[in-house]
């Protein structure tokens, strides 16, 4: 299927949606009809091959030379791979998360860089951390105040978001810190 205005934001929702604990997202445009949910944008980490941008096109190509978001088949060599993310570390296979000896850098991840919040900015979020799916645990039938810290959480994040978006547009080199 491919990606247009009306089925985008409807795939991201179902994307993010997990299975039995949020509603599916019902008759996609462009999709077969049916319950659409899966999680993968929550719970997955982009452990790829990014050493060409052969690795990532080859992910969802079709046969008409077209990527997954509609644009041709690039010739460009590699750079590097931005990787906004939710912590420090990309896991391959994030199932097996608890394996801390998985948790170090391989040359896949060679062109990657990580920008992820500082472990000191997450602790100032409700319950000192991201919201994940353990909240609904955590919570039981208190909807509400699930919601207050998961839109407290957003709300941050928009911030945060924003003022890197700022930052591009005035980039102060001063403001960058060694690795």
């Amino acid at each position: 299927m491919a990606l247009t205005e009306a089925n985008f934001l409807p795939s991201l929702q179902a994307s993010c949606s997990i299975p039995f604990v949020l509603q599916a997202v019902h008759d996609i445009p462009g999709a077969p009809p049916g319950a659409y949910w899966d999680g993968g944008l929550t719970d997955y980490h982009l452990h790829l091959r990014y050493r060409t941008l052969d690795a990532i096109e080859n992910i969802a190509i079709h046969p008409s030379g077209y990527c997954a978001g509609g644009q041709k088949r690039s010739n460009a060599p590699g750079g590097l791979v931005l990787y906004p993310h939710f912590q420090q570390n990309v896991v391959p296979g994030w199932l097996d998360k608890g394996l801390r000896w998985r948790h170090g850098a391989t040359p896949a991840l060679d062109r990657m860089v990580v920008l992820s919040p500082h472990p000191d900015w997450v602790r100032t979020l409700p319950n000192a951390k991201l919201p994940d799916r353990n909240d609904f645990r955590h919570y039981g039938t208190d909807l509400a105040g699930r919601v207050r810290a998961w839109s407290a959480a957003t709300a941050a994040s928009r911030q945060l978001a924003d003022e890197f978006a700022e930052w591009l547009h005035r980039p102060d080199p001063a403001a960058v810190l060694p690795l």
